[in-house]
């Protein structure tokens, strides 16, 4: 029980570092390279909603007892949006809380995502 409760910690404190990286990483290079400065909320804001509906309808499904979207959409899906609106979405619907797989492969990804932003805001600096 304790493992979920250690794995459910570290994706929060990755979540974190993730958006701090997001900031002050990601943005100014892709700033850098003439990217418009509007287009990075847009993103954000279209990939969230994409997650929080994805995420919700896996949740009404579960609730249904039919079929239901795979872990490896819902983990695809969260990627996509850099992981940004997939704590929320999980809190807010209740959804794959409790699974400690799918929080240790959630965790997983958060960590590469950690590494790319951490290898491009060395990049950046250097």
């Amino acid at each position: 029980m304790y493992k979920k409760y250690l794995v459910y910690s570290l994706l929060q404190v990755s979540w974190g570092l993730s958006a701090l990286l997001l900031v002050f990483a990601i943005m100014p290079s892709l700033i850098a390279l003439s990217v418009p400065a509007w287009c990075i909320p847009v993103y954000l804001l279209v990939s969230g909603a994409i997650v929080f509906g994805v995420y919700g309808r896996d949740k009404a499904l579960s609730k249904k007892g039919t079929e239901r979207l795979s872990e490896r959409l819902l983990l695809t899906v969260s990627a996509v949006s850099l992981h940004m609106a997939t704590l929320p979405a999980m809190l807010v619907f209740r959804h794959k809380t409790i699974k400690l797989p799918f929080l240790l492969k959630l965790l997983a990804l958060y960590l590469v995502q950690l590494f790319a932003f951490v290898t491009v805001l060395v990049g950046y600096l250097m």
